[in-house]
């Protein structure tokens, strides 16, 4: 399924019910003749009623379709991603940035 993909704002802290979140990083992995798109960055859970918890994260939208599609300036970039529906396909991404980062939860749409 191909949808939008708004880029998140690097080094800019999202506030969440129970912590917060920062994308840190946004990178572009090579496979099969395509890009993943992926952000690295870290989590933070400080008021939970199972305690605090602090950890590093991959979300990976999917396959770069079009970049920067639209946005810039003072507005957030948006792409055109494809999101990775085969297994074997996810397996593999998830594999090589286990290898990549080590300890990062990974999360594939």
């Amino acid at each position: 399924m191909i949808m939008e993909f708004t880029h998140p704002q690097l080094g800019q802290e999202v506030q969440t019910l129970a912590g917060y979140y920062i994308p840190v990083e946004e990178h572009v992995l090579p496979y099969s003749e395509r890009e993943v798109v992926y952000i690295l960055g870290h989590a933070c859970i400080e008021a939970s009623c199972c305690g605090a918890a602090n950890w590093s994260y991959i979300q990976v939208p999917g396959f770069l379709v079009r970049k920067h599609i639209r946005g810039g300036g003072s507005t957030l970039l948006v792409s055109e991603i494809e999101t990775i529906q085969d297994e074997e396909d996810r397996n593999t991404i998830r594999h090589s940035l286990t290898k990549k980062h080590p300890g990062a939860q990974i999360e594939i749409w």
